[in-house]
């Protein structure tokens, strides 16, 4: 009976050896298999995606355009005008901008254009004399000089409305321009693409607090 249960002890450590080889060789193979640095593959997983990724042109999209702004600085007292130019050309020496002195009041002037001499203003007088318009007489200084000053209005429409009136007479080549009403007051008229500039005045315009900035409608 000794003979029968050492062979059935044999039998025992035998399965028992291959249970243990074979847990050891499957622990081997999930050794072998694990995903070891999967961060990795999702990253390359990532970039791969991106690479596929079609790429917009550069004309599929237009950039967004960058619009002028325009305000208006007003109210400016006796001496302040002065202190506003300066504080304008301290800030154009930094930013771009645009910069106008504008009267608050102004007249508009009908002019013919200046002619080469005094001599040729003074035929073209003698012309506009013959048509009857009474109110013409040669520039005598100025960047108008030797042209026909024909007539002063306070308002646009009133001088537009004479302008017609000499072209029906066979007049051309007429001009129309603002001159300051004597006396008048001035503001500035500022334009910019860029917001930053004009934050940067309005910290310019609060050391004139009498003095306002009014945003306006660009004119092209």
């Amino acid at each position: 009976m000794k003979w029968v249960a050492g062979i059935l002890l044999l039998i025992n450590l035998g399965v028992g050896v291959y249970f243990f080889m074979a847990q050891s060789q499957s622990d081997s193979q999930a050794v072998a298999y694990s995903p070891v640095n999967a961060d990795k593959i999702i990253l390359k997983s990532s970039r791969i995606a991106t690479e596929q990724a079609p790429v917009k042109t550069s004309g599929s999209e237009a950039p967004a355009s960058s619009e002028p702004i325009c305000v208006e600085w007003r109210g400016f007292g006796e001496g302040d005008l002065e202190r506003g130019r300066q504080a304008i050309k301290a800030l154009a020496a930094q930013r771009v901008l645009s910069v106008e002195e504008l009267p608050v009041d102004r007249m508009y002037w009908v002019i013919f254009p200046p002619l080469p001499s005094e001599a040729a203003g003074q035929v073209k007088l003698k012309e506009m004399i013959a048509l009857k318009i009474k109110e013409a007489f040669i520039i005598q200084d100025g960047i108008w000089k030797n042209g026909l000053s024909l007539g002063l209005f306070s308002t646009e429409d009133a001088a537009r409305r004479y302008i017609h009136e000499l072209e029906n007479k066979g007049v051309s080549g007429l001009r129309l321009e603002t001159k300051p009403k004597e006396g008048t007051a001035y503001y500035y008229m500022v334009k910019s693409e860029d917001a930053a500039t004009l934050r940067d005045l309005d910290d310019v315009r609060q050391t004139l607090p009498a003095t306002t900035l009014t945003r306006v409608a660009c004119k092209r």
